[in-house]
């Protein structure tokens, strides 16, 4: 009997999970993104290790690409500095447990000792696993100035 009751509260717990609101999943990728991009700035490396996931794949901005590890060792190093972000333009979009972020930002701050500035359109991808959303991959393209 007593094993009966903690399956049917296992697969009303599942139902739970299951029956989040689309606009609900949306929220938590926003709030792991916010959290993403705040350990960027912040030098946070533990926050990078926790949210990205053990195969993430990141293409940086000067077109390398590189486990998660380099983001995570650059940003621990001091390497890699971000002091300012400005989102002009983010957008989130649910395919079931995978979410593309994608935005517009005007990024300040080191990277590999040299100053940047730069306009970036900027493509992070999470899945949920385990209940977690992890960042799965993370590309990052400079936008160059139009011709005049």
């Amino acid at each position: 009997m007593r094993k009966t009751i903690v399956t049917v509260i296992a697969a009303c717990l599942a139902c739970v999970v299951a029956a989040q609101s689309p606009a609900e999943l949306t929220r938590q990728v926003r709030e792991t993104d916010f959290r993403f991009m705040e350990a960027l700035g912040n030098g946070d490396h533990k926050t990078l290790d926790e949210i990205l996931d053990k195969n993430a794949v990141v293409v940086t901005s000067a077109g390398k690409v590189g486990p998660r590890d380099h983001m995570i060792n650059a940003v621990r190093t001091g390497a890699t500095r971000v002091t300012r972000i400005e989102i002009e333009h983010e957008s989130v979009t649910m395919h079931g447990d995978t979410a593309v972020v994608s935005e517009r930002t005007h990024s300040r701050g080191l990277a590999r000792g040299e100053k940047i500035d730069n306009w970036l359109q900027i493509l992070r991808v999470y899945m949920r696993k385990d209940g977690k959303w992890l960042l799965i991959s993370y590309q990052s393209t400079r936008i160059l100035p139009a011709k005049k």
